[in-house]
């Protein structure tokens, strides 16, 4: 009695009243086709609107950053497969569901069997087994090298998609009447997705084509995924988002400033221009009258120039080396 009426005095939170913090799943089911694109977040950071003030700015990151953090784990599980978009076949094939099933395709009996034997055998009264083998045959068959290809590369890709779409499509029909996670199936999705992706790195290092022909014919994409190491924070993350941003802005200015100088450049050249028209006219008419006023005055433009003597004439120069010129007692004189 004494501890009830002292927990009525005392309010505390249910953190140190049950000694526990309350749970939170950080995690949403991605639903929007468009936030697949794994380039999304950083192209809807850099169209955030900034202000004067960086407070609104920084808050809208930080926003954008745990939406981002959110939808990674489902991405993660969807977006190679598009799985996202097609919420309806899950990129399954479409199967013919009056044709015999499996372990029943190469029997010959069945050929001449009237149609309420051959539907008894075919893939619309099989198991939910029987659909998802004939899947899994189309998928691989689609890929394969030949009918007997058991252990290729492209074979258990083949495989392991089709596996992956279709716990999907059974993780998406259980979520319809039920709330609860089906981990059994998303765990078993998890391992799949990520086994594909080294499969998928090694056949591309190994058969460039191959890889090509694989994702073309699975329809499926390879995202490479960034290293523990690698991963920004919320704060990195929103400081690099702010420096590109910064980085933009600045030249988007830079080039609105340049053509700006273009345009302006051009008319002060084209005015320049015809400034120097008119003092070439001014000067020419200057000169002209200046030539008037020289005829009226009687001064002559010569028209000779004065050369410098370019050969140094003979005699000169032979009667000043006679004159000026003594050599020495031991030199001979040939004048």
């Amino acid at each position: 009695m004494n501890s009830l009426n002292f927990r009525r005095c005392l309010h505390n939170s249910a953190v140190t009243f049950r000694g526990r913090f309350p749970y939170y799943n950080p995690h949403k089911p991605l639903t929007d086709p468009v936030k697949q694109d794994p380039e999304y977040f950083e192209k809807a950071a850099r169209l955030l609107p900034m202000g004067e003030f960086y407070d609104n700015y920084i808050d809208q990151l930080g926003k954008l950053y745990y939406e981002k953090v959110s939808y990674e784990r489902d991405a993660h599980l969807k977006i190679d497969d598009n799985l996202v978009a097609d919420q309806v076949k899950f990129g399954l094939p479409d199967i013919d569901r009056s044709a015999p099933r499996f372990p029943y395709k190469n029997v010959d009996m069945l050929n001449n069997a009237p149609e309420s034997v051959k539907r008894i055998f075919s893939v619309e009264l099989g198991a939910r087994k029987d659909l998802s083998t004939a899947w899994k045959q189309t998928l691989i068959e689609s890929v394969s090298h030949h009918s007997l290809d058991k252990s290729s590369t492209e074979m258990r890709i083949a495989w392991l998609t089709a596996m992956i779409r279709h716990y999907s499509l059974l993780v998406s029909d259980i979520s319809k009447w039920t709330t609860k996670k089906p981990t059994f199936l998303t765990h078993r999705i998890w391992l799949y997705v990520n086994h594909r992706r080294k499969l998928l790195r090694l056949l591309r290092e190994q058969n460039n084509e191959s890889f090509e022909r694989v994702i073309k014919a699975l329809k499926i994409a390879y995202h490479v995924q960034k290293q523990p190491e690698h991963v920004k924070t919320r704060k990195a993350w929103a400081e690099h988002q702010l420096r590109l941003r910064v980085e933009e802005e600045k030249e988007k200015r830079l080039t609105a400033l340049h053509q700006s100088y273009l345009e302006n450049r051009d008319k002060k050249v084209q005015k320049l221009d015809k400034r120097m028209e008119e003092l070439n006219e001014e000067t020419k008419k200057v000169q002209g009258r200046i030539k008037q006023i020289q005829t009226i005055e009687g001064v002559v433009d010569p028209k000779d120039k004065y050369e410098p003597s370019l050969i140094t004439e003979l005699t000169e120069y032979t009667i000043h080396r006679q004159l000026f010129y003594h050599p020495k007692p031991t030199m001979k004189h040939y004048d």
